[in-house]
């Protein structure tokens, strides 16, 4: 896309920017597809953006979680490559890096070089904290030089505080979600296993936990979890009584 392209692009409104990244329902909406809404907000919302990417550290190891564009995409994965360049130091060090003329840029010459190459010749990377542990950036690429004034540090910064609240939010959902998914699970083995138990209790006529050793000692016995073993004789028992009725 040309640079006329993109300056003909009216930008979004800010305000409507913010209010769709807290309109989002974590009940119909993934962290991946989250995340590529931040992207595709940022490029709509800051002027000058040809194309965006979200950035994620964790572990030493970075990721592009979402693009707008391959030009994003590759110039993310250049400096990934090289294990430097602005949008790693802004995740990782949590400071704004804006490169305002490849051309000229000293930093980083072997990966503004690649940017002159594939037309990116200014950018801007902003930090958007997400949790200890994981490093997250906001990267904007633009075809012109000097492509962000003050007025457009301004929005990325506000809407990458927004996209931070966002992402935090819907991680903490995430999380949650999963202790609820993990502690049915565990209710419902807790269930089987109890009445697994019951009917060994009957059927060998011994106590709670010399029925339980039953089961453990079958589990290890056949390389089974115990609920599975438990389920088998929850299910025979039941389908027993439904042959018998």
């Amino acid at each position: 896309m040309s640079a006329d392209q993109h300056a003909e692009r009216p930008p979004l409104d800010p305000r409507d920017a913010f209010a769709q990244l807290g309109g989002l329902s974590f009940d119909n909406t993934s962290m991946d597809a989250m995340l590529q809404r931040v992207a595709e907000l940022a490029k709509e919302v800051i002027p000058g953006v040809a194309e965006a990417s979200v950035s994620l550290i964790a572990a030493d190891k970075a990721t592009t979680a979402a693009y707008t564009g391959k030009l994003a995409l590759e110039l993310d994965e250049t400096q990934y490559g090289r294990g430097y360049g602005p949008c790693l130091e802004a995740a990782v060090g949590e400071e704004i890096r804006e490169i305002t003329d490849a051309r000229e840029e000293t930093r980083w010459p072997d990966y503004t070089r690649i940017c002159v190459e594939r037309g990116s010749l200014s950018s801007i990377s902003v930090p958007v904290p997400v949790r200890e542990g994981i490093h997250s950036g906001l990267n904007l690429y633009a075809v012109e030089a000097h492509a962000f004034d003050d007025d457009a540090k301004g929005v990325a910064r506000t809407f990458a505080s927004y996209a931070a609240v966002a992402i935090h939010n819907m991680h903490l959902y995430e999380s949650a979600r999963e202790l609820a998914e993990h502690l049915d699970i565990a209710m419902r083995t807790r269930a089987v296993i109890e009445q697994a138990k019951g009917i060994l209790m009957s059927q060998r006529r011994c106590d709670a936990t010399e029925a339980f050793d039953l089961l453990a000692a079958a589990s290890q016995r056949s390389n089974r979890k115990l609920r599975d073993i438990a389920q088998g004789i929850v299910d025979g028992v039941a389908g027993q009584d439904r042959h018998q009725n």
